[in-house]
């Protein structure tokens, strides 16, 4: 699962931008048709699969603290429609603590069209890994 974090990760654009407040954030990502998440999901038509958007915002929040984030638990999460390659993702989330860690409230807009929401809830380790 480390070489498809790690190509998530390589597939963010610019940094982490901060929105309303210092709890809620956002970052874009471009994931081209050659992205291994795309291959035999489905042929002839690739999306991005569920558990891929998944990690995308684990991987955002894990960009903005610069500490290796462990996902604990997926509270909800509700795939809206079907993401593709070469459009825009853009990952928005807010932040809260959350029982020894933090929880995220993320929405994932494809193109600017809300693609999915999902909350999770992670631990922040000590370890920097960006």
């Amino acid at each position: 699962m480390k070489p498809l974090r790690n190509e998530i990760l390589a597939c963010a654009e610019g940094p982490v931008l901060s929105r309303e407040d210092d709890r809620a954030f956002e970052l874009t990502y471009h994931f081209g048709k050659d992205f291994t998440a795309f291959a035999g999901h489905f042929p002839g038509r690739p999306i991005l699969p569920a558990f891929v958007q998944l990690l995308a915002g684990e991987c955002a929040m894990q960009t903005r603290a610069r500490r290796e984030v462990v996902l604990q638990r997926v509270k909800r999460a509700k795939f809206l429609k079907p993401i593709q390659p070469d459009q825009k993702i853009t990952v928005c989330w807010r932040e809260q603590p959350a029982d020894g860690g933090v929880r995220g409230s993320f929405t994932l807009l494809a193109d600017g069209e809300k693609a999915a929401t999902f909350t999770l809830e992670m631990t922040v380790t000590g370890q920097a890994d960006v």
